[in-house]
C-alpha cells in the first residue's frame, strides 16, 4: 500500500515543468529533497510505535526524479501498521514452542491478532505542512525562472 503526500498546487507545477523541463525539474528535485528531510524530523518516538527503537531507525529515503519514498525496511512493519488477522503460530525450528511457565510440549498457539497501528499517516500528517509550504515556493520558483526566461 501506498501513502501519499497531497502537493495542492500539483496542476500548476506539471503545466509549468512542461512549458520549461529544464528549469523546473532542479527546483522540483530541492523540493523533494527538502520534503525527505521534513518526513524523517516527523518520523520520532511520539509518532512511530517505540519498544526497541529499531523501526525508527530501519527508514530509509529513495529520491529519483520526480518521486520521493520513504518508508521503513524493517520486515515487521507492515504488520504495525496494518496489524493482523488471528490465527495460529507453529514452531519453525523445533517439534514444540517454549516459554517459562507454559505446560509443556506446546504444539501451537492461537494468537488474537493485533489492532492496526498507521503511524506513516501520522508521519506525514507531521510533515504536510512543511511540505506544502515547500513545493508553494518551489511552484513561485518555478514560475519566476520561467517569466525570466521569456523577459
Amino acid at each position: 500500500m501506498d501513502f501519499q503526500v497531497s502537493v495542492p498546487n500539483a496542476p500548476q507545477l506539471v503545466a509549468a515543468f512542461q512549458k520549461a523541463p529544464d528549469t523546473a525539474v532542479p527546483i522540483l528535485q530541492r523540493a523533494l529533497s527538502a520534503s525527505q528531510a521534513f518526513l524523517a524530523r516527523s518520523t520520532t518516538k511520539g509518532i512511530v510505535p517505540w519498544r526497541t527503537g529499531f523501526l525508527v531507525q530501519t527508514f530509509q529515503a529513495v529520491l529519483t526524479t520526480g518521486m520521493l519514498r520513504w518508508y521503513p525496511t524493517a520486515s515487521y512493519a507492515p504488520f504495525v501498521e496494518f496489524g493482523t488477522q488471528p490465527h495460529m503460530i507453529f514452531p519453525q525450528n523445533a517439534l514444540a514452542l517454549y516459554w517459562p511457565g507454559a505446560q509443556h510440549p506446546v504444539k501451537s498457539v492461537s494468537h488474537p491478532g493485533t489492532k492496526p497501528n498507521p503511524f506513516m499517516e501520522r508521519i506525514i500528517a507531521a510533515a504536510q505542512p512543511q511540505i506544502t509550504a515547500t513545493f508553494a515556493t518551489a511552484l513561485t520558483q518555478i514560475v519566476q525562472a520561467i517569466a525570466a526566461q521569456g523577459a
